[in-house]
């Protein structure tokens, strides 16, 4: 996790605030950021954590207002995939320094100040933090493939026998979860009886699918 305080320090250090107020175009903001100069300390953090691993990674937004139980900013920021696989270590970190400045560019990108227009918060008072996540997967020669992925719920608003509400609810597909967020073909189950898979006819009946989730 690299915290608010990266974000802070970045946008600070290198004058960039201003593009939380002024109409510029997306690219112009990447391009900036990129030019920018990231902090010393944290790019000393980050090049301990690639000698420590050597797994293609996910950079991604994780900012105060992207979980808010109101008014939520979540699928506007950006993530990015880096292979960090390259055998000279300076080029995986310049990959991994670059997704993240691109993470913290698409704070100001439009988007987001377009939704902020409609609700009480300004983007110059947002932060954004980031995750770094390792992929689990294999390769396969020149590729690699994500095992499995998903997003899981702690109460199922509509459980089937023997399901109750309180066991909850998983959604689970191969590859990455953009397969389930963009309502492709996913699987549905409880983790606590993994083994009862109602027919889709039976989901449809009884348990409506949260937006953006189909059927599997």
């Amino acid at each position: 996790m690299i915290s608010t305080d990266g974000f802070e320090s970045f946008i600070s250090k290198n004058r960039l605030r201003h593009f939380a107020v002024e109409e510029v175009p997306d690219p112009q903001i990447a391009d900036a950021f990129l030019q920018a100069e990231m902090p010393d300390w944290l790019v000393r953090e980050l090049a301990f954590y690639l000698s420590q691993v050597k797994v293609p990674l996910s950079i991604r937004s994780s900012s105060s207002l992207e979980d808010a139980q109101f008014q939520p900013y979540a699928g506007l920021y950006q993530t990015y995939m880096i292979p960090n696989n390259h055998p000279d270590s300076s080029v995986r970190l310049k990959h991994l320094v670059n997704a993240v400045k691109l993470v913290y560019a698409s704070t100001y990108y439009e988007n987001p100040k377009a939704f902020a227009r409609h609700t009480s918060n300004r983007p110059q008072e947002e932060a954004m933090a980031i995750i770094v996540q390792k992929l689990t997967g294999e390769e396969y020669g020149d590729y690699y493939y994500p095992a499995i992925s998903g997003v899981a719920q702690s109460h199922n608003f509509y459980p089937i026998p023997p399901m109750k509400r309180e066991d909850g609810i998983a959604y689970i597909a191969l590859g990455l979860g953009k397969t389930v967020v963009e309502g492709e073909r996913a699987l549905r189950f409880s983790p606590r009886h993994p083994t009862s898979m109602p027919s889709s006819q039976q989901w449809t009946t009884f348990c409506p699918m949260p937006s953006g989730i189909s059927t599997s």
